[in-house]
């Protein structure tokens, strides 16, 4: 069986124990408002902002209970960083089989809020690789479609994003493109509109970079390193 849509990247993650601090970084280099906030700490133990970079979701998490599993991630990767790539699939029955044949552990595989979640172990692609078959009616998470969001005045669309990992990153970057039926190319794999990168840890794994395609050509190649990530204008 094999899926007939292209798997989608929606959606990037960022955690820290500083919302506000990193919310205005964020703002300050994509010149964007700041986003919508939640306060989900009775159900869920944290708050977030909810911002949208041309079509894709970006969060930003602070955990607000002392005993959040974020707040292990935070002691265990040396403090605040990028935290989940959120992707879309539009057949789970086929992507869990696929999982099966690659012998990968699940550490969730649920229905989350009415909505199909499949999450891997993140030590095994260095960051967290959360996959949905959303039946939202709005498309998937954050209300893309119902809810105004503002624009950045600076970014167009978050086009790549970089992940390291400790395993070798061909043989990370292979697996994924089966995985989700993506092409590859070397230690990248391909999705509409986006590239992941995978590259050697070098005393931190994880998703340790997102570039932004500059509205302002002239600006492409600026960056700034925030939330322990390396944003980058190209």
């Amino acid at each position: 069986m094999t899926d007939p849509r292209p798997h989608v990247v929606r959606h990037f993650v960022l955690a820290t124990p500083e919302i506000d601090r990193v919310s205005e970084e964020v703002q300050r280099f994509l010149g964007v408002p700041q986003g919508f906030r939640h306060d989900m700490s009775a159900v869920l133990g944290f708050r977030n902002e909810m911002m949208m970079i041309g079509s894709t979701m970006f969060e930003l998490v602070q955990p607000t209970t002392p005993d959040h599993r974020l707040n292990r991630w935070f002691r265990e990767h040396g403090g605040e960083g990028g935290y989940m790539i959120v992707f879309q699939t539009f057949d789970a029955d086929a992507f869990r089989a696929r999982a099966a044949a690659e012998r990968l552990r699940l550490t969730r595989d649920m229905l989350f809020r009415g909505q199909d979640m499949i999450q891997f172990d993140p030590r095994r692609f260095g960051t967290h690789l959360e996959t949905y078959r959303y039946s939202l009616p709005n498309g998937w998470w954050g209300d893309p479609v119902g809810r105004n969001y503002a624009r950045s005045e600076v970014a167009e669309e978050i086009v790549g994003a970089k992940v390291a990992v400790e395993a070798p990153p061909s043989e990370i970057a292979a697996q994924v493109g089966r995985l989700f039926q993506s092409r590859v190319e070397g230690t990248d794999v391909l999705f509409p509109g986006k590239r992941i990168c995978f590259v050697p840890a070098s005393g931190r794994a994880g998703l340790v970079g997102l570039d932004f395609s500059a509205i302002d050509r002239t600006a492409a190649g600026g960056s700034r390193r925030i939330c322990n990530m390396d944003f980058r204008l190209v």
